[in-house]
């Protein structure tokens, strides 16, 4: 036992040295909490007001473009005032509405300032245009009562899809995205660090320490301490990774406090359907209603999300090592050890081009089916998390995994017998 211990802790002390273990420790981090930044500085971004000068020389326009939270309008005489003025001032666009022979204009033109036009600008100013010209068209040929026809053209409705057990928005689009970066995570994770236990097996054996390790101890003690050292070894890099992310989005609720706040407001609180004469008012003050994203972050189970990526990474890791133990151990030193890697992590790597369809179908057969399976049980579980899933295919798939993990590691430890030396 002496010597599987020290076996282990020279792979331990081996590993974490290495300068890329403390970047790579540094790096994911700042990129998950980039990401799960992203969202709020867009919703911040996009709560900018922009100011739009008009150039309407059809007049019909001309004090009915309303400015909102997000959206200022300024009224210009000619395009050549509007273009001096625009290039002195912090405007983001000019709006001309040029003067045709027809009594409706046809076309209107956004010139903007950067590369492309804001969406959220061309959005509102577009939507503001058909508004006035519909009513135009109304009171112009039909006769009809401008205020009558605005508050009715103005009015649309939300439609939220729901769960029909708990009542909870879906938020599906941000489900899917957390999804796919859950299971990329995974496979690429997965593959980074069982790729290190092939190299290893396949150094050792080359430069012929692992025949003086031989001769005092066990084939199987020695594929043992490999195995989980390097099995600590990842675990401690998922422990910083875990701290150093959840510090970061720490950091990003913290100054961003109230929005988050709102955004749980908002899932926690029953949506009220207004009725009566009153019901169009709230087109002209509506009610404040958290971005999508922002939603999707605050509904967000981290906890569960980070124990249920530990626990699966370590199986599969568990798992893969083993397979890549036994089959690095075979190779002969000439052999491309990454090719080896990718071709017995296919079942893996084929959950990346099945995303997309796994995620319209998520509680499918096949979904359910390769959660129970093995080796393609920890993607498919990080790929269904957010949508919730049957907390007994969760742990099927694991312990069908634990399982498989015992006739593989005897299966390792013969092939380590047989083909050490």
């Amino acid at each position: 036992m002496k010597q599987v211990m020290l076996i282990l802790a020279r792979e331990y002390r081996q590993r974490v040295r290495r300068p890329s273990f403390w970047v790579l420790s540094l790096l994911v981090p700042m990129a998950v909490t980039l990401l799960y930044a992203l969202p709020v500085i867009a919703d911040r971004s996009g709560k900018e007001v922009q100011e739009v000068l008009l150039v309407d020389e059809t007049g019909l326009f001309d004090g009915g473009l309303r400015t909102l939270p997000q959206l200022r309008i300024r009224t210009m005489p000619t395009l050549e005032y509007a273009r001096r003025t625009f290039d002195t001032c912090q405007a983001v666009a000019i709006l001309h509405i040029p003067l045709l022979q027809t009594s409706l204009p046809r076309d209107a033109y956004l010139y903007h300032r950067s590369a492309t036009p804001p969406p959220l600008l061309e959005s509102l100013v577009d939507s503001q245009l058909q508004l006035l010209l519909h009513t135009a068209i109304a009171e112009d040929v039909y006769g009809l009562d401008p205020s009558v026809w605005h508050s009715v053209a103005g009015a649309h409705i939300r439609l939220h899809a729901r769960d029909a057990a708990t009542g909870r928005d879906s938020l599906v689009k941000v489900k899917s995205v957390v999804a796919t970066l859950l299971v990329a995570l995974m496979v690429l994770v997965l593959i980074l660090f069982c790729h290190q236990v092939l190299r290893a097996v396949r150094e050792e054996k080359q430069s012929r320490i692992v025949e003086v390790v031989a001769t005092t101890v066990a084939p199987l003690r020695l594929l043992s301490a490999k195995v989980v050292a390097l099995s600590l070894v990842a675990l401690s890099q998922l422990l910083l990774w875990s701290a150093l992310s959840g510090g970061g989005i720490a950091l990003v609720r913290s100054c961003n406090a109230e929005r988050f706040a709102a955004a749980d407001r908002y899932l926690a609180g029953d949506a009220l359907a207004s009725r009566g004469a009153d019901a169009t008012m709230q087109y002209d003050t509506p009610t404040f209603i958290p971005d999508e994203a922002l939603q999707g972050l605050a509904s967000l189970d981290l906890t569960t999300i980070v124990v249920l990526f530990v626990v699966f990474f370590v199986l599969g890791y568990l798992l893969y090592g083993l397979l890549l133990a036994a089959v690095g151990v075979r190779l002969h030193p000439d052999a491309d050890a990454l090719q080896y890697t990718l071709l017995l992590a296919l079942p893996l790597l084929a959950l990346l081009p099945l995303t997309p369809w796994l995620l319209l179908h998520p509680d499918g057969w096949i979904a359910t089916l390769l959660t129970l399976l093995p080796f393609t049980s920890p993607g498919a579980v990080m790929l269904r998390l957010p949508f919730g899933m049957p907390i007994g295919e969760v742990v099927g798939g694991a312990v069908l995994t634990l399982v498989v993990l015992v006739p593989m590691a005897l299966w390792a430890a013969r092939s380590y017998r047989k083909h050490l030396i």
